[in-house]
């Protein structure tokens, strides 16, 4: 606006003063606007500096925000990590330990196992040489007894060969008294016909039919008297038959009946034995069928339900789906130990029910046997009082035999004495009366002639008989000997037959013992094949775990790191963060001052626009 026109008419002299304070006033807001420039210009590039510092200091805060972010997602992802591989630490040393237990379990098993293996080995070792011992000795008792045989045969022909002798002397005896009775009776009729030959022609002419009728009688009686001979020496030889044979029974049976009481014995501790091993494999049986083993249909169920939860799992969520992941490999793990187990569990009681049935065959099998040789001398205790009672009866017929046949043959003698004499008193009173009538003056001759037979025929009876006693001796010691040698063989005979049992028994215990070996290897060879399993599954468990113990004590350190590193940042981000609220500050202290400037400069502007006058 024009003062002039404004103030209308003035003085000249208070327009030139005032137009002159008002060019000082002018030139003073000039002035100091040019200053509030200047400081506006100052304040802007402080405000910019400050805005730019802020922005480093957000940037820096924010470089820290990201790294603080990182290491604390990193320390979260290593406590994590910590925590599943303690957990599968713990997880490793509890299977660890179940795997030492059954390892523990499985060696208890293995160990008495071995013990009876080892015993059963050394026992097997002690039988055979028990049985090398029991054929040697067998060898040696059958070639005793084939001695033993021969010399019973050499004292069996012997003995005939004494009886025949001892028989045929006896039978001398006979033909010598026989032919010395003759000459007797011969010559007792030749001193008869010498004295009365006259009266006995006449007496023998009367006499003969008589005589031949004797004959007859005595014919008869003879062949009577040598009927009844044979019919006694064959009931003696059928007597002392049944005596040797009542015997020989006899000593069979109680040569017999030890050795069954034997065997009786043997076979009651072999029951025994087989009881004792059949109670020890139910223990066995119902150890293994006691004996826990792991679930795998719950071990499936849960593989399932895992699946089922991993397939359902959406989305970026690695870490779960990778717990999962592990999870179900170690399901697929535990199913293929627990299947293992029950396989290995199942084999195991297969295989000791059937050494059970075994041995409950083979009990069976002794205890057939037992009532077998029990029955046997049952049997053979039954049989010997009817023996000894038949050897009795025997033993009595044969001395009532041997009487009978003494009486017999002394009939017989007497009976043969009589048809001789008979037969000799018709051929002398044929020849008697024929000699009486044609030589009748040599009859004292005959007489002297048989009176010299007697004497010599006496010499020979004599010497006969002098010969008997020698040879009935020879025959005493011949039967002795047959008697002794019989013992002999009987005795040898059930030492063999002894000898061949206790090779029996012998053979029957290898083949137990034998068969007991096989049953141990066959239940020691699944154990020690599931010993090695868990051997290696523990030194891989163990290995496992020194793992995860040395990548624990790795994740450790990391997370001391970590925890070090993000308490760095942490600090200076605090710092940062309160340098940006002191920079904020200032900045909002220069933006206070700017608008100060800028108020200011507009108030001069306007001062300056009308003249350095006040509006």
């Amino acid at each position: 606006m024009n003062q002039q026109s404004h103030r209308l008419n003035v003085q000249p002299n208070l327009l030139k003063a005032a137009a002159r304070l008002n060019a000082e006033q002018i030139a003073s807001l000039v002035a100091e606007r040019a200053a509030l420039v200047t400081r506006q210009n100052t304040l802007t590039a402080e405000i910019t500096a400050a805005e730019k510092e802020i922005a480093e200091l957000d940037t820096v805060e924010a470089t820290l925000v990201g790294q603080v972010d990182t290491v604390t997602m990193s320390l979260t992802q290593l406590e994590a990590d910590k925590a599943t591989l303690t957990a599968a630490i713990a997880t490793a040393n509890t299977e660890l330990t179940t795997l030492q237990g059954e390892r523990t379990a499985l060696e208890d098993q293995i160990t008495p196992l071995q013990t009876q293996l080892t015993a059963a080995q050394s026992d097997l070792a002690a039988l055979k040489m028990q049985k090398d011992a029991v054929v040697r000795s067998l060898a040696a008792k059958e070639g005793d007894l084939a001695a033993a045989k021969t010399r019973l045969d050499s004292a069996t022909a012997a003995a005939t060969s004494a009886q025949d002798k001892v028989d045929a002397q006896v039978a001398a005896i006979d033909t010598a008294t026989e032919e010395l009775a003759r000459l007797v009776a011969q010559g007792d009729a030749a001193q008869e016909l010498v004295d009365a030959a006259d009266k006995k022609l006449a007496d023998a002419r009367a006499a003969l039919p008589a005589l031949e009728t004797a004959a007859k009688t005595a014919d008869t009686n003879a062949a009577a008297a040598t009927a009844a001979v044979v019919k006694a020496e064959e009931n003696l030889r059928l007597a002392e038959q049944s005596v040797t044979t009542l015997t020989q029974q006899i000593g069979t049976i109680e040569a017999r009946l030890p050795v069954l009481q034997t065997e009786i014995a043997g076979l009651q501790g072999d029951i025994a034995t087989k009881n004792a091993e059949i109670t020890a494999k139910q223990r066995e049986i119902a150890a293994a069928t006691a004996k826990p083993v792991a679930d795998a249909d719950a071990l499936r169920s849960e593989l399932a339900a895992k699946e089922a939860e991993l397939a359902a799992i959406k989305g970026n969520a690695e870490k779960k789906k990778q717990d999962l992941r592990d999870r179900i490999a170690q399901l697929k793990l535990d199913i293929d130990a627990a299947d293992q187990q029950a396989a290995t569990k199942t084999a195991l009681i297969t295989a000791l029910n059937g050494d059970l049935t075994k041995l409950q065959g083979q009990l069976a099998t002794l205890n057939s046997q037992l009532s077998a040789k029990q029955q046997e001398s049952s049997n053979l205790q039954q049989q010997l009082p009817g023996l000894q009672t038949s050897l009795a009866g025997a033993n009595a017929q044969v001395t009532s035999a041997t009487s009978t046949l003494a009486d017999a043959k002394a009939a017989q003698t007497a009976a043969n004495t009589a048809l001789t004499d008979a037969n000799a008193a018709v051929a002398a009173k044929k020849a008697e009366i024929a000699a009486l009538e044609a030589e009748l003056p040599g009859l004292t001759g005959d007489l002297t002639a048989a009176q010299a037979e007697v004497t010599t025929k006496q010499g020979e009876l004599k010497a006969l008989q002098d010969a008997l006693p020698g040879l009935q001796a020879t025959l005493t010691a011949a039967n002795t000997a047959v008697s002794e040698q019989t013992a002999e063989v009987t005795k040898l005979d059930g030492e063999v037959t002894k000898l061949v049992a206790a090779l029996g028994t012998l053979n029957s215990t290898i083949t137990a013992a034998e068969n007991t070996i096989l049953s141990l290897q066959n239940q020691l060879t699944p154990l020690q094949t599931s010993l090695n399993t868990l051997n290696k599954q523990i030194s891989d468990q163990e290995a496992a775990l020194a793992t995860a113990k040395a990548d624990l004590n790795a994740l450790d350190a990391k997370i001391v790191t970590e925890s070090a590193t993000l308490r760095t940042l942490e600090s200076a981000k605090k710092v940062n963060r309160d340098a940006v609220a002191a920079q904020k500050v200032v900045v909002a202290g220069l933006q206070t001052q700017y608008a100060a400037v800028l108020d200011r400069i507009a108030a001069i502007d306007g001062t300056i626009a009308l003249g350095g006058c006040l509006a």
